[in-house]
């Protein structure tokens, strides 16, 4: 069997049948052709259609689940070509629209990784001019309270940039 109508839906093979409509839903929303424009979308919405009508139905449902258990004994006789094709045309489509998916993400992730690293940097330098030029005043004036609060800033300043980015790298 080339088409497994639980990993098309997201489910585990034990689903009850409340789990299978809201997966089909979800599925339906984010594959139909009037909502998603990729040109697989409707081969992977016809493929959805397909598993929630194999797995909504009872007896379907047990024979389905029967094949995939004993995948050798109800195969007597050669499938049709036409529609092992058809079949395997979907369950493509659906693993390229998955591997889109997780490229996308992969992707955003490592942009909001580069951004976040950008700006943390940034902010480092920012906090340590400030304790450098603070500590420059200083030296060359005398000790007032504008010249020790910019020190004061600086230095406050950096341990809580450290403490968050800790806080952040830790989730």
């Amino acid at each position: 069997m080339e088409v497994d109508y639980y990993k098309i839906l997201g489910l585990h093979r034990d689903a009850t049948s409340d789990q299978i409509r809201r997966a089909y839903r979800s599925k339906a929303k984010l594959y139909h052709p009037d909502i998603n424009n990729t040109p697989n979308a409707k081969l992977l919405f016809q493929l959805v259609n397909e598993a929630y009508q194999i797995l909504t139905n009872p007896d379907k449902r047990k024979w389905y689940d029967f094949k995939l258990k004993y995948p050798s004994t109800t195969g007597a006789r050669q499938p049709d070509r036409h529609r092992t094709s058809t079949y395997a045309s979907y369950y493509k489509a659906y693993t390229y629209q998955q591997q889109q998916k997780q490229e996308e993400k992969e992707s955003a992730n490592y942009k909001k990784t580069l951004l976040d690293n950008i700006l943390f940097y940034f902010l480092v330098f920012a906090g340590a001019m400030a304790i450098i030029f603070s500590a420059l005043d200083m030296i060359s004036e005398k000790v007032n309270m504008k010249t020790a609060s910019g020190l004061v800033f600086g230095v406050w300043f950096l341990l809580l940039m450290f403490w968050g980015w800790n806080l952040l790298s830790k989730k």
